[in-house]
């Protein structure tokens, strides 16, 4: 028996989203509702009622990890899954990109994203050019999608108990880092990631890209914005625990990082994006495909969390309805139901009248042989409501992979 997990990032809504509906309610989605009506629904707490998650915490709870126990912050998979070497010691941040003006001696955060700028991998060896050896300490720099990438510092005397230099907000400066432990090795990181700013600026902001992306009228990703610091957690892989072999199909790095510390091989797939243009058909063939030499595929689609955090609702509905239509039609097309547990879910609830994750819980589908369908028509939040499997938190990869016979007996 094969499992699949498709988690659709930031799924969940709210009646704010259109006029008392939310995305997943107003789009036409024939398919996945076709799986409703042959599996049984519930809604899910990523994590626990009440706690407003985020999409690291998230997956390591859906994947059935405590990230109350094991979670050290976000940078270690942002860099893990971008396939950056990360060893014991080693601080990770999560970066974006993001364009900043100098005002007074400050430099003044305009946009966190650079517009989503496309051209990060052309900006990378101006940042890899960046010299901290008069600080005593390495780095190494890799760009991912769109304006993201990673960042991990390799030296003597680092902490992870750092602050961000990202402000989490536009209008105001480059936060200073500051050290969050009594520890000289805290106050030293956080005097090496203040450099690090000043002098990535300097590195960034005549690079040609930026003087073309000003003079097109595109903000310029003239600055580098520094969250998340973490060291690598110790975690037991999903497939040790369990006895299986599993692949990803993802675009977003912090996604295939958190596969790879699970255990689960990164499947390249071309056109994988991790933003809306993703190659929604390629995914669902390299699903199909991997079916053959795996027995549990993970795959992640990024896009409706984009339109959420940019208050979008008809971008997202729109996407849903992409997911439904190329995904799950060329899914659905390949696959043999009766030899597959499949789940459907989200990460976490992005509605776009609030452009950020909220607590709210949302729905999962859990379809194949072993399911006993309730009598939900459709996928959706209020239909998941009055699911079968009513309201429970997290922990979506152990019940797949226990529908499907795998794992270890507890007790006698």
């Amino acid at each position: 028996m094969k499992a699949i997990l498709v988690i659709l990032d930031g799924l969940g809504g709210r009646p704010t989203d259109l006029d008392g509906a939310t995305c997943l309610e107003r789009a036409a989605t024939p398919n996945m509702d076709g799986l409703a009506q042959r599996g049984a629904l519930g809604l899910m707490d990523p994590i626990r009622p009440g706690v407003r998650p985020g999409s690291d915490t998230s997956h390591l709870a859906i994947f059935g990890y405590d990230p109350f126990q094991v979670y050290t912050g976000r940078g270690a998979f942002e860099a893990l899954g971008i396939g950056m070497e990360v060893r014991g010691g080693d601080i990770c941040f999560r970066t974006n990109f993001a364009t900043v003006e100098e005002r007074g001696g400050e430099l003044i955060v305009v946009d966190r994203r650079a517009g989503r700028l496309a051209e990060g991998k052309e900006l990378e060896g101006a940042v890899n050019g960046i010299d901290l050896s008069d600080l005593g300490v390495e780095f190494s720099f890799r760009a991912s999608t769109e304006h993201r990438g990673a960042l991990v510092l390799r030296g003597e005397n680092l902490s992870a108990a750092v602050s961000d230099t990202d402000p989490h907000e536009t209008g105001v400066p480059i936060a200073q880092a500051k050290a969050l432990a009594d520890s000289q090795a805290a106050r030293r990181t956080a005097e090496i990631l203040n450099a690090f700013s000043r002098r990535a600026y300097q590195a960034l902001k005549e690079h040609p890209v930026n003087r073309r992306r000003r003079e097109s009228g595109k903000p310029p990703g003239n600055a580098l914005l520094l969250r998340g610091a973490a060291v690598m957690p110790h975690l037991r892989p999903v497939t040790e625990e369990y006895g299986v072999r599993g692949a990803c199909v993802a675009g977003g790095a912090l996604y295939k990082g958190v596969a790879r510390a699970a255990g689960l091989e990164v499947l390249d797939v071309p056109g994988a994006t991790g933003d809306l243009r993703t190659d929604l058909c390629a995914m669902a063939k390299a699903t199909l495909a991997a079916l053959s030499d795996y027995d549990f595929v993970f795959v992640h689609i990024k896009g409706t969390d984009n339109a959420g955090h940019d208050g979008d609702a008809q971008a997202k509905t729109d996407f849903i309805e992409r997911i439904d239509r190329e995904f799950f039609g060329t899914l659905l097309a390949g696959l043999d139901l009766t030899q597959v547990h499949l789940v459907v879910s989200g990460d976490h609830t992005t509605p776009p009248a609030a452009g950020e994750h909220t607590a709210d819980p949302v729905p999962a589908l859990f379809v194949g042989p072993a399911i006993r369908p309730d009598k939900c028509q459709k996928f959706s939040e209020r239909a998941a409501g009055e699911g079968g499997l009513g309201r429970f938190s997290g922990r979506l990869v152990p019940q797949l992979l226990a529908y499907c016979d795998f794992g270890p007996k507890f007790g006698a």
